[in-house]
């Protein structure tokens, strides 16, 4: 199973994204999500996306994302679905508002306990880590942040607990990290099954 984890400085907890771009950078998390699960006419089988929030007014806010055929979405409308799920949540205490979702409030340090709990390899995309065709990757998660980076305080408590890995010393936009990643994996043949989507997916959200 591929991991994400996502960390959003900025990205509101109550689900309200009138517009991507002044909702906390919710197109970062939106695109990020989009390489993570989605290729041409395919979604991706195995792979768990943790979007973790510390944004206003509410946090923190976990979304899980899980690899499911019946999740009802598209990557031309991911926003509509974060925030409905943030809502049902907030409002009704709806943990799981749709297939394949799962939303919470979630202690960031508690998060790295229970992947530490599954024996999962933490690795933490540094541009001083180990780069990544150096090392075998086992069992990850992989930890990265937006914009504005992991807090350095949360680094320095989770230091002993994660891998520091690069994929090179350009700085790249997280989304394109994302891309990076799963290019490496399909390359080393690490799950990478997919279904067939070239159907279109139809849901209500009401």
């Amino acid at each position: 199973m591929r991991r994400f984890l996502f960390y959003s400085n900025t990205i509101r907890t109550d689900g309200n994204f009138k517009n991507v771009y002044y909702s906390g950078r919710l197109d970062i998390a939106i695109n990020s999500i989009i390489h993570a699960f989605f290729i041409s006419n395919g979604l991706r089988k195995n792979v768990i996306f943790d979007l973790y929030l510390t944004g206003p007014p509410v946090p923190p806010r976990l979304i899980r994302i899980t690899s499911n055929i019946e999740t009802p979405w598209s990557k031309k409308d991911i926003k509509t679905l974060l925030s409905s799920s943030l809502i049902k949540f907030n409002k009704k205490g709806i943990e799981n508002p749709f297939p394949g979702i799962y939303v919470n409030k979630v202690d960031f340090f508690d998060l790295i306990e229970e992947y530490k709990k599954e024996n999962r390899n933490i690795y933490l995309l540094d541009k001083d880590g180990e780069f990544i065709e150096n090392i075998k990757i086992e069992n990850p998660v992989f930890i990265i942040g937006d914009f504005l980076g992991i807090p350095k305080d949360i680094k320095k408590k989770i230091e002993n607990k994660v891998i520091k890995i690069s994929i090179g010393d350009i700085n790249y936009f997280t989304s394109q990290v994302i891309v990076v990643l799963n290019w490496y994996l399909d390359k080393i043949n690490f799950y990478k099954d997919y279904w067939d989507t070239s159907y279109k997916f139809k849901f209500s959200y009401e």
